[in-house]
């Protein structure tokens, strides 16, 4: 038990108690923390008294029981070390966390519908698919270019939902701006790593390096948000699931005239998952939470947009 061992203001047998030879068994500048010491010797059958002697107050007992009292509170205090920690509430979800995935359909709808106008003045995949050789060379925009590029229908609209249910998730956590910002550097960083591995000559394309950077993120703060004590099995689940959502939707469409395996895009995907798992542990600290709450929600909300805009200003201007 913790005890103040500061003196008393005031002499035990000059204050105004019941007791013939007052013992003090428990002081604090709180009523309430005497209070409640007070209820538990009650309990054991125990009589005490709360005073006030003008420094804080103190738990008195008559002299007799005064042992007996403090065995009690020890073993109160044991007690109340063991107890588990209170749950924390998570806050609630986000407002209006749907607009967020409104600007990413918006953002991939933008170049299929650009080169059904004739926008472009030479082939966007040229320009703007994932291709590792360009990408070490310098055309680093490639790695952001390519997500907002492609194959075929089927493709598009499998990453518009996924990225979109995915995107609604993570901005009830972070909210819109900051939810899309953490998924687009995930995104980006996932390509550009990709890019440094040695996996030989291939073209890629789509959206899917995102939606499995947003499954990361959200798998790491459900894992998070768990108990923070021992892990169980259950307390893995979220991990997990994203794990087998990885395995089950892994391979993606890539370049149909590649010669190179599918396996490339299973580790992009493996890649964009990873690196938003780990993004989204780091922001779950303190530290980490305060730097992105610092950012402000008008440049978060921008950034991304800005940084495609950017990307395909460069790919256009490096055209031939």
């Amino acid at each position: 038990m913790r005890w103040n061992s500061r003196p008393f203001a005031t002499p035990l047998n000059s204050l105004q108690s019941s007791f013939a030879e007052p013992a003090a068994v428990f002081r604090s500048a709180r009523r309430g923390a005497c209070d409640e010491r007070g209820l538990v010797l009650v309990a054991v059958g125990i009589s005490c008294e709360v005073q006030f002697d003008g420094g804080g107050y103190v738990v008195l007992v008559e002299g007799a029981t005064r042992e007996t009292a403090l065995q009690q509170l020890w073993m109160y205090e044991q007690d109340r070390s063991r107890r588990p920690p209170l749950p924390v509430e998570p806050p609630p979800p986000r407002a209006r966390a749907w607009q967020g995935s409104v600007v990413y359909i918006l953002l991939l709808l933008l170049p299929p519908f650009a080169l059904a106008q004739g926008w472009f003045t030479s082939s966007p995949y040229h320009i703007g698919a994932m291709d590792p050789q360009l990408i070490r060379g310098g055309q680093w925009w490639r790695a952001l270019t390519a997500l907002t590029l492609h194959w075929d229908a089927t493709h598009l609209l499998g990453n518009l939902a996924a990225g979109a249910l995915l995107g609604v998730s993570a901005a009830q956590v972070w909210g819109n701006a900051r939810a899309w910002l953490l998924i687009g550097f995930a995104s980006l960083c996932a390509n550009l790593a990709e890019a440094l591995l040695p996996l030989g000559q291939y073209i890629s394309a789509g959206a899917s390096t995102a939606v499995f950077a947003a499954l990361g993120l959200v798998a790491a703060h459900a894992w998070h948000s768990r108990n923070q004590g021992t892990r169980t099995l259950r307390d893995w689940a979220p991990l997990i699931a994203g794990v087998a959502l990885l395995g089950m939707f892994g391979s993606g469409a890539q370049d149909p005239q590649s010669t190179v395996s599918d396996s490339t895009n299973v580790l992009s995907h493996a890649l964009g998952f990873l690196i938003g798992v780990l993004l989204g542990l780091a922001v779950a600290t303190r530290r980490g939470g305060r730097w992105l709450d610092a950012i402000p929600s008008w440049v978060a909300a921008a950034a991304m947009p800005a940084a495609l805009l950017v990307a395909w200003f460069l790919a256009l201007h490096s055209a031939p």
